[in-house]
């Protein structure tokens, strides 16, 4: 990416809550003073160099980003996706409310969305909201400073077993889940909606360990559903009996319609 010695900024609010543009101002203050380093904040979008979006991006927002983007200068017409919502279209990624034209959204690519559905991103700085200090180390890389002020650091990953013989080498372990990541995930994001951020954890590593225990049995699917069955009998907590059924039918789904795209591919490589 080219390097700039000085840059001027736009900021558009893409339908956020507000957070990031806290931050985004917090960072206009004096005492991290932004334009210390050559960043100004410019009223117009065909003064900038760079766009600094936030928010999910709103239907009611799309064309107002397209044509603050089209108004900038030819070149260098940077973007900058400022927040998590920004990236990606944070915990909305799946809102009726959200411009997304994702093929795969909300299903097998998680998180699809953000304002990529509308204008190429050159850079994004995640968070919710992103710290101020995080916001300057973004642009900070736009006008090289990082190379200049940070010296870099190389960490190497070992199997597991191996002791590290210098201080940059540790040991990496994959956690070990009775299901395939692939599928972990997909399931941790589908249970977020039905007990939340908290409990979808505690909820998911039970139901694994069913299922660990039904793929032992020669009818994996039928033990499955017996040993739910039984589970929800025991539970007193409402949101976690639903939580359970609804994972062991998600988990049937999935694990089909991966395997009818694994035989697909494998169809596809023979002709």
């Amino acid at each position: 990416m080219r390097k700039f010695k000085s840059l001027w900024v736009y900021h558009v609010d893409a339908g956020s809550c507000n957070g990031c543009d806290i931050e985004v101002l917090d960072v206009l203050t004096p005492y991290y003073d932004l334009e210390r380093l050559g960043i100004k904040v410019v009223p117009n979008p065909r003064h900038a160099d760079a766009l600094l979006i936030t928010g999910p991006l709103t239907r009611q927002t799309r064309m107002a980003i397209k044509k603050a983007y089209e108004a900038m200068p030819p070149k260098p017409r940077i973007v900058v996706a400022i927040g998590t919502c920004a990236c990606s279209g944070g915990i909305f990624y799946n809102s009726y409310a959200l411009y997304n034209t994702s093929p795969e959204r909300g299903r097998d690519r998680l998180r699809s969305g953000g304002i990529e559905m509308v204008v190429p991103v050159d850079m994004y700085i995640p968070g919710c909201p992103p710290s101020p200090e995080e916001i300057l180390y973004g642009l900070a890389q736009l006008l090289g400073i990082k190379e200049k002020r940070m010296k870099g650091e190389h960490w190497k990953a070992l199997p597991p077993g191996e002791e590290g013989k210098a201080e940059n080498e540790v040991e990496f372990t994959i956690p070990e889940r009775g299901i395939s990541l692939r599928l972990w995930l997909t399931l941790r994001e589908e249970l977020r909606r039905i007990v939340g951020y908290f409990d979808r954890e505690a909820v998911l590593n039970e139901f694994i360990k069913l299922v660990e225990e039904a793929e032992k049995s020669e009818n994996p699917k039928d033990k499955l559903h017996e040993l739910v069955s039984e589970y929800v009998l025991r539970e007193g907590d409402s949101r976690i009996r639903v939580a359970m059924m609804f994972l062991e039918n998600e988990y049937w789904r999935l694990k089909d319609e991966y395997e009818r795209r694994k035989v697909g591919l494998a169809k596809a490589k023979v002709l």
